[in-house]
């Protein structure tokens, strides 16, 4: 795709908004010069960009013409022993300048402005007398104003086509004085016959290389400069971005860890609470006795309820400074309790242990805990009075855990759905594991966990004390499982 010179580019990308002002493209790191000019602009009313280049071209054409007069007024025109006709300065004037209009689109159209500007500074040159030169300040402020908002191709062409329009008007300008040269005769000459004509022309087109080049230059260093400042903030703004993004997830991550915790502790406690309560109500008339130590049970979960929720709201509140006095964290070596509090709220459970159970990491072996809390908590909640089935299974890459329990005729659709599954699987996948739940062939619902073991593990101090825990409630107690009652729910961790 081909542009025009002044087609925007992404090397002009810090010109400021269409109000800013300034004498280039403007950029976030003005000068107070250039602010002080803003807000006096802005006390005038002129607010756009262009308004702000049209009073700019204006000012400049009023110092060119005070620089004029005051050349006229002491005869700097004329020098010694010359006259120029009245129609020659006329004519300077007005094309010294007509040649400030271009400054009133040199942020809108630059490269254009500043050929407009170099067409006309040409000629200037070619109507001044000879062995005078005017150079007015449109040729500066252009060539800055193109090298702030232009790549450094187009600004090395811009410079270059500039320079050559102005060495045409030079070239012309000059061409008097090579035809007064060849008409003078040999001993008015005090040199060889155009080489004045020579000197003059090289002295112009110096001076319009030495303009619009070092113009063009401080604009390039002042683009440089914006540019570097605009990363740098750009930067900035993207490292508290990146901050803030990290803190909002370690925020998120948190938020999902404290809900995980407070749903496993609180779920498998009230679940048993609400359990022993159905049962004490359906005792109370038939067999009181049987309905006070249901009472007495729901009293005793309350507290350990209690006493959990008191110690993840001290892990929470906990600052580091002093002593943690946390509660240690369950694993799998306390599995055994979990079957022993759902045989005490009613329910059948049946465990096996295949092999010798590896000692885990601490995060896989909170999972392990937590996984199997969860499923017995959903079987009770969801399908009471089935028979639940917990057998581990421990090879020398892995350990498989499965919880099974039977499907409820009818699904409870009173109990609504909750996050077990969900935290369930997120820490599965936090230690690497696979968690897979849903219904069988078989009519059951089934929970499988399998977590990687280190195969060169061996068992730990903890997994013979995990072993005999698990193996020690392998004979069911025959404790009569709580009757379902007509809104028996879906299966373990069906609602979860």
């Amino acid at each position: 795709m081909t542009t025009s010179p002044d087609t925007p580019t992404a090397a002009g990308a810090d010109r400021g908004p269409a109000g800013s002002g300034g004498s280039g493209g403007s950029g976030g790191s003005a000068g107070p010069g250039v602010a002080t000019v803003r807000r006096a602009l802005d006390r005038l009313g002129v607010h756009t960009m262009l308004g702000r280049d049209v009073v700019l071209a204006g000012v400049w054409a009023l110092v060119t013409i005070a620089f004029l007069a005051t050349l006229l007024a002491a005869g700097e025109f004329y020098g010694a022993n010359r006259s120029i006709p009245t129609a020659q300065i006329v004519a300077v004037i007005a094309l010294a300048l007509v040649q400030h209009v271009p400054l009133a689109l040199r942020r809108v159209r630059p490269v254009t402005a500043m050929l407009a500007v170099a067409v006309l500074q040409a000629a200037l040159l070619a109507v001044l007398p000879t062995g005078l030169a005017l150079w007015t300040a449109a040729p500066v402020v252009t060539a800055y104003t193109v090298a702030t908002l232009r790549p450094t191709r187009a600004v090395v062409g811009a410079v270059l086509a500039a320079v050559g329009i102005e060495a045409v008007g030079a070239a012309v300008g000059v061409s008097a004085l090579v035809k007064d040269q060849l008409g003078a005769t040999p001993g008015q000459l005090g040199a060889a016959p155009g080489l004045g004509a020579v000197v003059e022309a090289l002295a112009l087109v110096a001076s319009a290389v030495l303009i619009n080049g070092v113009s063009a230059a401080v604009g390039s260093w002042v683009a440089l400069r914006r540019a570097h400042d605009r990363d740098a903030r750009a930067r900035a703004a993207e490292s508290v971005e990146h901050q803030a993004t990290l803190t909002r997830a370690a925020v998120a991550a948190e938020r999902t860890r404290m809900a995980r915790e407070l749903h496993d502790v609180a779920a498998h406690h009230l679940t048993g609470l609400v359990v022993q309560a159905g049962a004490a109500e359906r005792l109370v008339d038939g067999d009181p006795e049987r309905a006070k130590d249901s009472l007495r049970s729901v009293r005793a979960q309350g507290r350990e309820t209690l006493d959990a929720l008191r110690s993840i709201v001290g892990i929470l509140r906990e600052t580091g400074d002093g002593p943690s006095g946390t509660v240690p964290v369950p694993g799998l070596g306390d599995v055994a309790d979990l079957v022993d509090q759902a045989r005490a709220s009613g329910a059948v459970v049946e465990s096996h242990v295949d092999g010798t159970l590896p000692s885990l990491a601490p995060l896989a072996d909170v999972t392990a805990y937590r996984t199997v809390q969860e499923a017995l908590v959903n079987a009770r909640r969801h399908a009471p009075g089935a028979t639940v089935e917990l057998r581990l299974r421990a090879t020398a890459g892995s350990l498989v855990i499965v919880v099974e329990n039977d499907l409820p005729v009818a699904r409870d659709t009173s109990q609504g759905g909750g996050f077990g599954l969900v935290g369930m699987r997120e820490r599965a996948d936090l230690v690497g594991g696979r968690l897979d739940t849903g219904a069988t062939a078989e009519g059951q619902w089934r929970v499988r966990l399998e977590l990687p073991v280190e195969a060169e593990t061996d068992a730990g101090p903890s997994a013979p004390a995990a072993t005999s825990a698990v193996t020690s409630a392998v004979t069911p107690t025959a404790t009569p499982a709580a009757t379902p009652g007509p809104g028996a729910g879906f299966a373990g961790g069906g609602a979860e």
